[in-house]
């Protein structure tokens, strides 16, 4: 599926689609969920996109487009699945945004990425209540403020970001950087996904930090939401965890 919507570098829309990638319970080794990822059909990264948006005073915009893409995507997908979708601290008063999460017929919830430090997360963690979601707070480990964000925010569930889950993996002793943020989670009983889980030997490290959830290529790849089913098929006979269907 293609979209249209989102500021180009002329102020062009820029033709999107949303793709899906697996979140896996690691205790009962269980797909349970998916994260919807948004890919560009002129190849640039969303970050980059989302970068050129807030230049223009339009990041809220093109979020919502790319919130309402996955959120028609995401009809498409097995049943028993939740889906998350990013959205930074603005994106989350936008006034449309009721209207397009209530075309979700399943659990979902919303990532909060980093961004201002002048959000009001209190009233964050109460508009995602009132709408019926998870809040997530993602990019753990990137900020020396998580901690912080994490207890303000009280979220459902905690994402450690793959970039210090992968220092952790090369050196043990990188965990310390990270603690404040699990202690954190672990306060407001937030159970925590890893993301960048790409080999098998990263399980053990996932599970020795508490993660109770796990994503990543080695657990499944994000992929368009009519082709999950097979994704999730393959991923059963390559490393034996379940999904609903199977």
């Amino acid at each position: 599926m293609i979209s249209r919507g989102g500021p180009g570098s002329e102020g062009v829309p820029v033709a999107h689609s949303a793709v899906f990638q697996p979140i896996v319970d690691l205790a009962e080794w269980r797909v349970v969920g998916c994260e919807a990822l948004a890919r560009f059909a002129d190849g640039r990264s969303p970050v980059q996109h989302l970068d050129d948006a807030a230049r223009c005073g339009e990041q809220t915009v093109l979020e919502i487009a790319l919130i309402r893409t996955a959120v028609v995507a995401a009809a498409a997908l097995p049943d028993g699945l939740f889906v998350t979708v990013n959205a930074a601290g603005a994106t989350f008063r936008h006034p449309a945004l009721p209207d397009v999460l209530a075309g979700l017929r399943r659990p979902w919830g919303l990532e909060l990425t980093e961004g201002p430090t002048d959000v009001d997360l209190a009233e964050i963690r109460a508009l995602v209540t009132d709408l019926g979601g998870m809040l997530l707070v993602d990019d753990a480990g990137t900020a020396d403020a998580d901690a912080a964000r994490i207890l303000a925010a009280r979220p459902d569930i905690v994402k450690v970001d793959r970039a210090p889950f992968w220092e952790i993996v090369a050196d043990a002793d990188a965990r310390a950087r990270l603690e404040p943020a699990l202690a954190a989670s672990r306060e407001v009983g937030a159970p925590l996904v890893v993301e960048g889980i790409s080999q098998p030997e990263h399980l053990d490290v996932a599970r020795g930090l508490g993660a109770r959830l796990g994503q990543g290529f080695h657990l499944g790849m994000p992929t368009p939401a009519p082709e999950l089913g097979r994704e999730l098929s393959e991923l059963r006979r390559r490393i034996g965890v379940d999904a609903p269907g199977l």
